[in-house]
């Protein structure tokens, strides 16, 4: 294709699908996907991901408020539904350092409920060792659906998609970016490579320090109706955190954060094993705390990945080699709550060549040289 494009943008899943959609009709847009997106071989599927601000802090905390704001606007130009305020609970033992660094975070929406309060409301059993707090901004959203819509939306304002394309790597010749594939070789002005897992094979071209985990979650089935009102909660306890959602299609969705094994390489990804101990500790969790639910049928276990820094933070940088090529990836298992800003974060990147957030820079695992 000897097409000269404005912009290229190297995956289409989480991050890279909202900025197809926000970059399109603003300028000329090739998305090129390895597979067909929405998938499940990355980390955006299993139905519904968690949007909050509670436990958030630092440069996170604006980019969470704005995402929230984008997924009521976009909910409210959809008929189909994207999104859903079902408030969240955020609960654990105050000795753990992880959830006392959560609840200390400022949230004007963070309200710290009592145990009668817990138990009257929702299908929580309490325990003295427990704090609860509610955030009645939270809720979540159904990520392939996002996906489908951010797509859509591109592909409606001109931009144009290529799937089943693999990247292999780009050149820089003069003003142009060469992006080669195994269908070829496409030009470009700038580029965006929101690669997921597969950044993990460019470690020796980037100072990236990544790793893949894969991750499993537990989907219990029950006829009980007091799931319905169950809000999306975040467990932190023994600094193991288990997250859920509410009854949906007779479903209760339940997972572990950060816990699956990790994988050395993206071609070793096997959705197909299941992994026992994420669903024998979860039982563990329901026995305690929500007992109505203990001895429920699990009706199937979902994959993903995460694609995670060691700190747990994002991957937001120019290459060091171009201020025209934008690294979008690593989002630590908690990132695609925060894909439907991305497109406004890059676009400023973009037209002011400053990345401000210190806490996504590529260089920060750099050791300084003496």
């Amino acid at each position: 294709m000897d097409t000269l494009f404005d912009l290229i943008i190297v995956g289409l899943g989480s991050h890279g699908s909202n900025c197809f959609s926000h970059f399109s009709g603003k300028m000329k847009v090739l998305g090129i996907e390895q597979y067909i997106s929405p998938h499940t071989k990355g980390s955006h599927n299993g139905e519904t991901r968690i949007v909050r601000e509670m436990g958030y802090s630092g440069e996170y905390v604006d980019i969470a408020r704005r995402s929230l704001e984008l997924w009521k606007q976009l909910q409210d130009s959809t008929s189909e539904q994207v999104y859903v305020n079902s408030g969240g609970i955020l609960f654990g033992d105050q000795s753990d350092n992880q959830f006392r660094n959560q609840i200390q975070q400022h949230n004007p929406n963070l309200q710290q409920l009592k145990s009668q309060e817990v138990e009257s409301k929702f299908p929580i059993k309490t325990s003295q060792d427990q704090q609860f707090f509610y955030d009645k901004s939270a809720g979540f959203v159904r990520p392939e659906l996002a996906i489908s819509i951010f797509i859509n939306q591109g592909r409606a304002k001109g931009g144009q998609v290529i799937n089943n394309c693999r990247y292999i790597n780009h050149i820089y010749k003069g003003d142009e970016i060469h992006v080669y594939t195994d269908l070829g070789v496409f030009k470009s002005k700038k580029l965006i490579l929101s690669l997921g897992m597969g950044l993990k094979r460019l470690q020796n071209t980037y100072p990236l320090d990544i790793n893949i985990y894969k991750q499993q979650v537990v989907f219990f089935k029950t006829d009980n109706k007091n799931f319905d009102k169950l809000p999306v909660f975040i467990s932190e306890n023994n600094s193991l955190e288990i997250y859920g959602f509410p009854r949906i299609n007779g479903e209760v969705k339940i997972g572990l954060h950060h816990f699956g094994p990790s994988l050395e390489h993206p071609d070793l990804y096997d959705q197909t094993k299941n992994e026992q101990g994420s669903a024998n500790l979860i039982r563990q969790f329901l026995i305690k705390y929500m007992p109505e639910l203990k001895d429920a049928i699990v009706s199937r276990v979902e994959t993903c990945v995460y694609t995670s820094t060691k700190d747990h933070n994002f991957t937001i940088d120019f290459d060091p080699r171009s201020k025209n090529t934008i690294i979008l990836s690593a989002c630590s298992g908690h990132g695609f709550k925060f894909c439907i800003v991305m497109g406004e974060i890059l676009e400023e990147m973009f037209n002011t060549g400053v990345q401000k957030y210190k806490s996504f820079q590529l260089n920060r695992f750099q050791k300084p040289k003496f």
